[in-house]
């Protein structure tokens, strides 16, 4: 007998690379589930004809009798959104899916919400339905950080939110994904340094060089450059957000990275030093691949 699904009716908001690869993924494991998607994109339509999704609504308001509702916008405007469901009465766990966590969590706060911050730590350079995949979050981290403060509510309550936060954790679990539970400033320092500082790094690597020896000169390059190099196909607009809200950790890790970079003939010249900067990196880095 197949599992049941811990929700039985999904609402997403926003099917894009991630809102989309959750509604694949959920519908690989749990073919029977009801979602129902907000995004005002054609290609939404297509996805109800497909079969990917179930229905399409209006607004975020109409998504209010979902037992789960996973809000799958850029950052920057989940604050608005939560706002909006809060307002509703809805008695659906909220999450959602973005890349940093403590403007997620402030702005759920202000809400009556039962919410739950979510990051799947899954992506691509490309964005889009069109990028989407039910494979996605396979084997990959899906960061959740908890509301509850179990000092300030009663012990009944606490035991009615670690019931639904057990019920996501399922739900992560059914798309792939390997679930660990953090804080919102840990994750959002942690971000910084490997995830979103590499995006800056990448970006400005690829505009430099490029910039420096052209097209051609970039037509040299090998597997190294490439997949530096990766990442500087990203969208801006689906970066601005992420940039603003965690300005200042990300500034701190290009401080960090920085700092290490021989900027120098002379700092490129000392054997001594750069073995050492070689040999504490790949020291660091043989661990974390064997992960």
């Amino acid at each position: 007998m197949p599992t049941p699904p811990p929700f039985e009716h999904i609402g997403i908001i926003g099917l894009g690379l991630v809102g989309g690869s959750v509604a694949l993924a959920a519908r690989r494991r749990w073919p029977s589930v009801v979602i129902t998607v907000c995004d005002p994109a054609p290609v939404t339509q297509e996805a109800v004809t497909q079969g990917v999704v179930t229905a399409v609504v209006a607004s975020a308001e109409e998504l209010q009798h979902c037992d789960l509702i996973i809000v799958a916008t850029p950052v920057l405007e989940v604050p608005s959104i939560l706002g909006r469901l809060g307002r509703t009465g809805t008695q659906a766990l909220v999450t959602d899916v973005s890349s940093t966590k403590r403007v997620v969590m402030d702005a759920a706060k202000q809400t009556p919400l039962s919410f739950v911050g979510g990051h799947p730590v899954a992506g691509s350079e490309q964005s889009g339905l069109a990028a989407a995949r039910a494979d996605l979050f396979d084997d990959r981290p899906w960061l959740l950080v908890s509301m509850r403060e179990p000092a300030a509510v009663p012990a009944g309550v606490v035991d009615q939110i670690e019931a639904r936060e057990a019920m996501l954790t399922t739900f992560t679990v059914g798309l792939g994904a390997k679930p660990s539970w953090t804080d919102a400033v840990t994750h959002d320092r942690v971000m910084a340094h490997v995830s979103h500082a590499p995006q800056v790094v990448s970006t400005a690597l690829m505009a430099a060089s490029g910039e420096a020896v052209g097209a051609e000169g970039v037509a040299w390059a090998g597997r190294g450059f490439a997949d530096m190099t990766r990442l500087a196909s990203s969208p801006s607009d689906v970066w601005q957000g992420i940039l603003e809200t965690n300005a200042d950790f990300i500034a701190d890790a290009l401080t960090g990275i920085a700092a290490k970079l021989p900027t120098s003939s002379q700092a490129l010249m000392d054997a001594p030093t750069v073995r050492a900067l070689f040999d504490r990196a790949r020291a660091l880095k043989q661990p974390a691949s064997r992960q």
